[in-house]
């Protein structure tokens, strides 16, 4: 994947970290508030979020989708570039990473999936040293 589409794969994941952790439930759930929020805005300002966000979510829940769609093909492709050894030793590493994740999680009480499991949140931790 070109540098500037990770970079911009990135921009977009990021966005949704700066608006809130699933700030906005499609469906019959009502939109979350982001909790940055909740004991800031006044109740018609929760209200006029809310809406807001209800506004946008098929629009975020659709490019997530490609995020995933583009992110599941790129590991395939590079998945698809490595021998039998190189395979079982990723598959390790990629099971140690998710425990060492996992249990950093459970010490913190936060989510447990990490984004280095995937070979492009791999590649965009390594483009983020750069």
């Amino acid at each position: 994947m070109p540098r500037h589409v990770s970079r911009a794969v990135v921009a977009v994941a990021g966005l949704g970290l700066l608006l809130g952790a699933n700030p906005v439930l499609i469906g019959e759930e009502k939109a979350k508030l982001p909790s940055y929020l909740v004991d800031i805005v006044t109740e018609s300002q929760k209200q006029q979020i809310r809406t807001i966000q209800e506004k946008y979510a098929k629009q975020i829940a659709d490019l997530q989708a490609q995020i995933d769609a583009a992110t599941k093909q790129c590991d395939t492709e590079i998945e698809s570039l490595l021998n039998a050894d190189q395979k079982a030793k990723t598959k390790k590493a990629r099971e140690e990473l998710a425990a060492r994740a996992k249990k950093a999680a459970e010490e913190k009480k936060g989510p447990t999936k990490s984004k280095a499991t995937t070979f492009s949140g791999y590649a965009n931790s390594l483009l983020d040293r750069q």
